[in-house]
């Protein structure tokens, strides 16, 4: 029995156009984030190594190292968040539309003109398959009320979930590193000074870039996890009857304010790793989505 549509119109082409240039702003973000690793990370790697055999260099890596994190402190961040911006408000649009939510002005300001969303979406490359299906289509057996506050929670444990592996990945990865190069000055028997010059001064935008960006991780997972907890809070008021449609629509609505506001400050995750990860969420996805529709007493639909 389906008591609302989202399901379907979540696969319709107004929807998937919004996901499409949704993915590819996202996709042009990591570009800039994947420079940015590679001119903070990479770059003084390298160029560690590389002085660890030729001692003429190691002042320049030294000064080339410090170079590239003011570079990204004062210019690679803050285009990057720029981006985030643009790619939450297509997310707020496509949410809104999908989840029948009014548009919110005060938590998001005004919408993207129609021109941006066209002009990205005409230039994603991957076509549709990985944006079917965006919400777990099992949400179509629920009313709409009950279906949205699903459809924002799952939303909010994808989320802290990969932040919670991807930050664990990031420090372990940055420490191996280091590790690693300071395994090879050691070996060299490198002199103290050399030892700093060589080996510490390069590791440091390192570290700095993978501490900071796994806080952030961090600290964006524990704030998804307060919301899920309050979005959990309401779809049991709702379930005891505590609230009707219009009441779960003003607090889902409130629950979306805090969506976006994490959607536009929070840091993206490599590519690839993001991809490895969300392979086996997506079923615990649609599993949990599930089990929430069982509590409410909707019988899964048997397919033969």
């Amino acid at each position: 029995m389906t008591m609302n549509d989202i399901a379907e119109r979540q696969n319709t082409p107004h929807f998937l156009r919004l996901l499409r240039a949704r993915s590819e702003i996202y996709r042009r973000a990591t570009h800039l984030q994947l420079v940015q690793v590679t001119l903070t990370v990479v770059v003084p790697v390298v160029m560690a190594i590389v002085a660890l055999f030729m001692p003429a260099i190691r002042p320049v890596a030294a000064a080339v190292s410090v170079s590239l994190t003011l570079i990204d402190i004062g210019f690679l961040d803050r285009a990057l968040k720029r981006r985030l911006k643009t790619a939450a408000l297509i997310c707020e649009r496509f949410d809104c539309d999908l989840l029948k939510l009014p548009w919110s002005k005060f938590a998001a300001g005004k919408p993207l003109e129609p021109e941006i969303i066209a002009e990205a979406d005409r230039r994603w490359p991957k076509g549709d398959a990985k944006l079917i299906d965006w919400y777990p289509a099992a949400v179509g057996r629920a009313p709409l009320h009950l279906a949205r506050i699903i459809c924002q929670r799952t939303n909010l444990w994808y989320d802290a979930k990969l932040r919670e592996n991807y930050s664990f990945l990031l420090v372990a990865g940055a420490v191996a590193i280091v590790l690693a190069l300071v395994a090879a000055g050691l070996a060299l028997n490198l002199p103290f000074t050399d030892f700093v010059v060589t080996v510490l001064v390069p590791a440091t935008p390192v570290l700095s870039w993978a501490v900071r960006d796994a806080f952030r991780q961090r600290d964006a997972a524990d704030a998804q996890k307060l919301a899920r907890a309050e979005a959990e809070a309401l779809w049991e008021l709702a379930l005891a009857g505590g609230c009707d449609d219009s009441e779960c629509e003003r607090r889902s609505r409130e629950f979306q304010n805090s969506i976006f506001q994490r959607r536009t400050s929070n840091p993206l995750l490599l590519p690839f790793v993001y991809h490895w990860l969300r392979s086996g969420m997506e079923i615990d996805m649609n599993l949990g989505a599930a089990d929430f529709l069982r509590q409410a007493g909707i019988a899964e639909v048997n397919q033969s």
